[in-house]
């Protein structure tokens, strides 16, 4: 069970005693940021460069180049000194006047930190600044690197994706002698859900069936099982209940079962449906709140479900041999 990893048999119980945190979003041309990319699209005429990232100026914007609609292109900020940022402000596709809909726009990524840490994001395809929420953890550079495009392209395509701005918003935060050994953090907030695809809607009985898979999975329910197709109930039933009694051996069976989910960062899109069959693609975050462990969970996974007596049943989390 992924959300289970990081508990352990005793949690301490420290909590931020004192700190100021002060917020300020701050263009990169008043910081000293190093701007590099993945690639340049080169028009005469036109400069689509990296400087325009941070010129304080929606109106331009940098346009990537190479091969395909923009899948893999990465934006990478060097601040030279460790820098704690917040969060990310993006002003997505070409914010010129009319020049909107001429580029493409990122749908979804990650922001990639030097420790390898990552943290996803989602966009909407619309103009207009947009938050992304960062680690928060001091770094002397960030790469966001672009996962799926507003409209989806062909390898060949010739319509390049666009970013005109990057804001910076940082925190600075003093923290009690000693707190930042000992793993004090801010406490969380349930994120937004992701943008969803408007041609790929779910169905709201099975949007309610996978965000009762989360919280059931996590708490460690009893009617766990109930969630699944008669024909694999036994073998989910089966697994489960050893993953409870792991859970009993190692002291952390009750922490869990008061564990608190909120699925509202959670996103739903239809991969597929064929008669009494679908493939459901859940993405987004999920907040789990139990003891004083307060955390955001990432997810980006591929259910099959089907229809049994008009009430939906999950077969199966693909690429997963067991579900918890």
């Amino acid at each position: 069970m992924r959300c289970a990893k990081g508990i352990v048999m005793r949690i301490i119980q420290s909590f931020l005693s004192l700190f100021v945190l002060l917020l300020i979003g701050v263009p990169g041309w008043a910081m000293d940021v190093t701007v590099s990319v993945s690639s340049v699209k080169v028009e005469f005429g036109l400069p689509h460069t990296p400087d325009n990232l941070m010129d304080g100026d929606p109106s331009t914007a940098w346009v990537g180049g190479g091969i395909g609609p923009g899948v893999g292109q990465w934006i990478e900020l060097d601040f030279g000194i460790p820098v704690r940022v917040s969060r990310l402000g993006i002003f997505n596709g070409h914010q010129g006047k009319g020049q909107f809909h001429a580029f493409r726009r990122i749908r979804s990524g990650k922001i990639v930190y030097p420790d390898g840490t990552e943290v996803r994001f989602w966009l909407r395809d619309e103009p207009g600044e947009q938050i992304i929420e960062c680690a928060g953890k001091p770094s002397k550079s960030l790469r966001l690197v672009v996962e799926s495009v507003f409209p989806k392209g062909e390898v060949t395509s010739k319509v390049k994706l666009a970013v005109s701005e990057i804001k910076l918003y940082l925190t600075l935060m003093e923290l009690p002698m000693g707190d930042e050994a000992h793993g004090a953090k801010q406490k969380e907030h349930t994120q937004a859900p992701p943008p969803q695809d408007p041609n790929s809607i779910v169905p709201e009985p099975l949007v309610e069936l996978l965000r009762e898979f989360y919280v059931r999975q996590t708490s460690l329910a009893d009617d766990y099982a109930k969630l699944f197709a008669e024909d694999v109930r036994d073998r989910n039933d089966f697994r489960f209940e050893v993953f409870k009694e792991i859970q009993r051996q190692r002291g952390t069976y009750s922490v869990l079962r008061t564990a608190k989910v909120d699925t509202g960062g959670l996103g739903f899109e239809l991969v597929e449906l064929e008669g009494s069959f679908a493939r459901v693609r859940v993405f987004g975050a999920y907040r789990v709140k139990v003891a004083n462990l307060d955390r955001n969970l990432e997810e980006d996974s591929v259910f099959v479900v089907t229809k049994v007596r008009g009430e939906w049943k999950i077969v199966e989390l693909e690429g997963e041999e067991d579900l918890f």
